[in-house]
């Protein structure tokens, strides 16, 4: 406790000890009882006071100005189809696709990869993220610590053909659960090149992974990156 902090909190350095014993050398107390009492209630009340203030700081009270720093949450970011880290314009650092293994912390599970090197890609200022994909893939797994979950999914049809091969339709799966049914991403983002997110919320996490399930239709499912938040 800041030792100023100490002084006001017990009027100016009185205290019961110092107070009973100037009354037991025969001191003049006022030469009243009541008074000893006023002192004594005065000493505890400033130092119920003093205490108060102190737990304030300590936790950071928003009357004192001060905060404390909280606890970072859980975030994985994936750039699918990158083999190297990325950041983006927000700070925020993509790690790069892995194969998934018993000992791997996260990855996709079959498939491959594709690179479209710079194609223009139109609703975001990562264009980095959606020029790479992974597609053919079964599910994506990844360990967490068990709790809730954000988890957003980021595509973008880049296909040349798509056209002419016919569209792309695929469901998904977050825990088992369907999020994305008969989902086509061109005729859902309004065209081809066309950034499309789509958010995930309340995902419960109780034996320690995520996994992201993609089931074919028509064509083969592809994904572009991929956000696990904890919440």
């Amino acid at each position: 406790m800041d030792t100023r902090l100490r002084a006001r909190a017990v009027g100016k350095g009185l205290t019961t000890a110092n107070f009973t014993a100037n009354c037991e050398r025969g001191h003049s107390c006022g030469g009243n009882q009541s008074k000893r009492e006023e002192a004594t209630m005065r000493w505890r009340w400033g130092a119920i006071a003093a205490l108060t203030a102190l737990a304030l700081v300590q936790t950071g009270c928003m009357f004192l100005g001060i905060q404390t720093r909280a606890k970072p949450k859980f975030a994985l970011r994936v750039n699918v189809g990158m083999h190297d880290l990325y950041t983006d314009k927000t700070g925020n650092v993509w790690l790069p696709e892995e194969q998934y293994t018993e000992a791997a912390a996260y990855g996709l599970v079959g498939g491959s990869v594709v690179d479209r090197g710079d194609m223009k890609i139109t609703g975001t200022d990562d264009p980095r993220i959606y020029q790479t994909e992974h597609y053919s893939m079964e599910s994506f797994i990844a360990r967490v610590p068990n709790g809730t979950y954000t988890v957003r999914l980021h595509f973008a049809e880049t296909y040349p053909n798509i056209d002419t091969d016919g569209p792309r339709v695929f469901d998904v799966k977050i825990q088992n659960k369907v999020v994305l049914k008969d989902f086509d991403i061109s005729k859902t983002a309004g065209g081809v090149q066309r950034a499309l997110v789509k958010t995930f919320e309340g995902v419960e996490v109780s034996d320690g992974k995520i996994e992201i399930t993609f089931v074919p239709n028509q064509q083969n499912p592809e994904i572009n990156g991929i956000e696990i938040l904890g919440e």
